[in-house]
């Protein structure tokens, strides 16, 4: 449950971005998505991550340095990461699962997520 909640709070992250940096993340993420999609072992995926860095591949695209490409999305990880570590501080969860029990008998845990 904790890396589901995780991965939300990236994507909220992501879409507090500014336009630029969201479209450049996408591309990079697009991209290695790209290669796992395309090889068929661990050995073709990282073949291809090695033959076509997605930080190359992204610098081609938005007509950068390959190290500016790099340093961007450093930058743009650690961003993403600060806004959930901050987020996940804040989360709380109240177990709701005797109150829906006494309701609807079940085998389920439920619980309340609050941010």
């Amino acid at each position: 449950m904790k890396e589901s909640l995780y991965r939300y709070l990236i994507k909220c992250s992501v879409a507090e971005l500014p336009p630029e940096k969201q479209l450049f993340y996408h591309f990079i993420q697009d991209v290695e998505y790209a290669y796992e999609v395309q090889a068929e072992t661990p050995e073709q995926y990282y073949d291809l991550l090695v033959k076509h860095h997605p930080y190359i591949e992204a610098a081609n695209h938005f007509d950068m340095p390959v190290e500016t490409a790099r340093n961007l999305m450093i930058e743009i990880e650690q961003e993403i990461r600060n806004a959930v570590d901050n987020r996940m501080q804040q989360v709380f969860w109240v177990d709701y699962t005797k109150q829906v029990s006494a309701i609807k008998p079940s085998n389920k845990q439920y619980f309340f997520i609050g941010m």
